[in-house]
C-alpha cells in the first residue's frame, strides 16, 4: 500500500493536509483558485500585448504605407 501523505509547502514549511484546519483548507481553495485565475490573466496580457504591436503596425502602414514598419 501507499505510504504517501499529501503535503501543503509554503514558504518552506511543510504541513500534512490531513492536518490543516477548516479555515486553512478553504483558504488553500481561495488561493489555488486566484492562482488559476492569475494564469489566465496572464495569458490573456500575453495576447493583448501582441494585439496591440500589430495593430501599431497595421496602424503605421495606414498612415504611412511607403514607410517602414519597425520589427517586434
Amino acid at each position: 500500500m501507499d505510504d504517501y501523505e499529501p503535503t501543503l509547502t509554503l514558504y518552506g514549511q511543510s504541513y500534512a493536509m490531513a492536518d490543516l484546519p477548516q479555515v486553512a483548507r478553504d483558504t488553500l481553495v481561495s488561493l489555488r483558485f486566484v492562482e488559476e485565475r492569475l494564469r489566465q490573466l496572464q495569458g490573456e496580457m500575453a495576447v493583448s500585448q501582441t494585439a496591440h504591436v500589430v495593430y501599431a503596425k497595421a496602424l503605421k502602414h495606414d498612415l504611412d504605407p511607403t514607410a517602414a514598419v519597425p520589427p517586434s
